[in-house]
């Protein structure tokens, strides 16, 4: 019960902080992007739509997390999941 809302709240702050450092010379910023939309995505319907696009506007990102999905945690792993680009949006 308190894992979902760690993972909203974490997930939040790793965007906003993201957002806030992707224009620094390290990847740092993209980097924590990346985690945060992954942990936010299995509670949000937008951000799953937003991962959904990405997926499916470049196929070596979506092959690559197919091809790694065993090695996540069980969050980001539900997220992969829920985010493929052939499954239709959740109602």
């Amino acid at each position: 019960m308190l894992l979902p809302i760690f993972h909203q709240i974490l997930g939040g702050v790793l965007v906003v902080s993201g957002a806030i450092l992707t224009p620094t010379p390290l990847p740092i910023g993209l980097i924590m992007l990346t985690i945060g939309l992954a942990l936010l995505a299995p509670y949000a319907p937008p951000v799953q739509a937003l991962i959904r696009t990405i997926r499916r506007k470049w196929p070596n990102i979506d092959k690559s997390l197919r091809r790694h999905h065993h090695r996540f945690p069980p969050v980001i792993r539900t997220t992969i999941d829920k985010t493929h680009p052939d499954a239709a949006p959740a109602e």
